[in-house]
């Protein structure tokens, strides 16, 4: 093995590069940078020619600005692989790229020390912990004190990281509908480890998912429920890996094929649909919608709205649906741990994004970090729009984002703050 660990992929990249430099007109930080994709490839491979040692490497990477640039300026939001005319898989070779800067040191601390989801404390699982928030009756097929595991669950409901530990009521009232709607339900309380392999740990984030799927097919369920598009690809993957039989649905289409009727009035105004990283196709795009009761084709939706300053899609809507229905594409600013490298970046991808709801619309998001990008960037420049995740239209209880953040502050400065700072030192 060279001083690169993952050396061979880049090797392959390289191979298959056309160096067409489409990826570099679709995303802003490959355009800061001025490096294709098969650049990266072989800028790496370069430096660890040209080394004598891991800690030569660590520097001559470290001195290449714009290098550091493209692998940790990547938010992994698929715009240079929705361009790319050979289909190369864009993510993979700079998941590489991080699992070599991890080792190699180049990736600091304070970039993941507080999202090691795959341990016992993690920013969720601590707020969770500080602020009383527990799933112990909902997580069935797991044993704890006085519950014995259960193994006849018909679904197993993932809600995710960020909607489990800041919105639990509208979590319970989620679980209640899909229990009703689809039988014995349990919760998976875990992350898909998607932090994991921003900060470079893609083993630790197979090994998780691994363990998600160990619970599923020890909770007898047959349907996994995923309210983030990421996490639904996460376990789709590893559960195909696995040779499982079980189905991994996208709560709304769970919901329509269920006939769940939303419990609330959409919103007057335009809505603006922000279309997830993580859903290429826009399968997932359309079954939201359809959940909402607006029509949507998201072969409309522009592919790199916010990176490029490019005008969505307006779509029509169904009868009783809001009149406009305006979708964009485009990372919020949360992907890739961009914010620890630079977070004026993604505060700038937060306002590009935001920059094409008009004043009075509401932003629907997919993915709840999504939602909780934009909330703590309209808490930080307020503008006349709201911010909702979908499931918000859907349900009764909804995300309180004044409290959350100042929950998360008072982490910090009150009696857990020196437990805190212990913990994720």
């Amino acid at each position: 093995m060279g001083l690169l660990e993952r050396s061979d992929a880049y090797w392959k990249f390289l191979g298959q590069c056309t160096q067409c430099g489409h990826c570099v007109d679709a995303c802003s930080s490959l355009t800061s940078a001025n490096m294709t994709l098969g650049e990266i490839a072989r800028a790496l491979l370069a430096h660890e020619r040209a080394a004598g040692s891991r800690e030569d490497l660590a520097a001559r990477i470290l001195g290449d600005g714009a290098l550091m640039q493209a692998v940790r300026g990547c938010f992994f939001c698929t715009s240079c692989k929705n361009t790319c005319f050979a289909h190369n898989d864009v993510c993979d070779l700079i998941y590489n790229a991080r699992v070599d800067f991890q080792s190699l040191g180049l990736i600091e601390r304070g970039a993941w020390s507080s999202v090691m989801v795959d341990q016992e404390w993690d920013i969720f699982t601590a707020y969770r912990a500080i602020h009383g928030i527990g799933f112990a009756d909902l997580v069935r097929h797991a044993e704890s004190e006085g519950h014995a595991a259960e193994t006849d669950c018909a679904v197993a409901f993932f809600p995710g990281c960020s909607l489990a530990a800041y919105g639990p009521d509208l979590t319970r009232e989620i679980f209640a509908t899909m229990e009703e709607l689809g039988g014995k339900t349990t919760l998976i309380d875990h992350c898909c480890g998607s932090p994991l392999k921003s900060a470079g740990f893609f083993e630790r984030a197979e090994a998780l998912c691994d363990r998600i799927a160990d619970e599923v097919a020890l909770s007898g369920a047959r349907e996994i429920v995923c309210v983030c598009p990421g996490c639904a690809n996460a376990m789709r993957s590893t559960l195909g890996r696995r040779g499982l039989d079980v189905a991994v649905t996208l709560l709304p289409a769970f919901l329509t094929a269920h006939g769940f009727t939303g419990k609330r009035a959409l919103p007057e105004g335009t809505l603006c649909l922000s279309k997830s990283c993580q859903d290429r196709d826009g399968r997932y795009l359309e079954e939201t919608c359809r959940a909402l009761g607006v029509e949507a084709d998201a072969s409309t939706a522009c592919g790199a709205c916010g990176a490029t300053g490019a005008t969505p899609g307006t779509l029509g809507a169904a009868d009783g649906a809001p009149g406009a229905i305006t979708i964009f594409n485009g990372c919020c600013g949360a992907g890739g741990a961009v914010s620890a490298f630079d977070p004026n970046r993604q505060a700038s991808q937060a306002d590009s994004k935001l920059s094409f709801a008009p004043d009075g619309s509401t932003v629907v998001t997919m993915c709840p970090t999504c939602t909780y990008t934009y909330a703590f960037r309209l808490m930080s420049e307020p503008r006349d729009v709201a911010n909702k995740h979908y499931t918000e239209l859907l349900f009764e209880n909804q995300l309180d984002w004044d409290t959350v953040f100042a929950q998360l502050g008072g982490m910090w400065s009150g009696e857990y703050g020196p437990w805190l700072a212990q913990v994720f030192a």
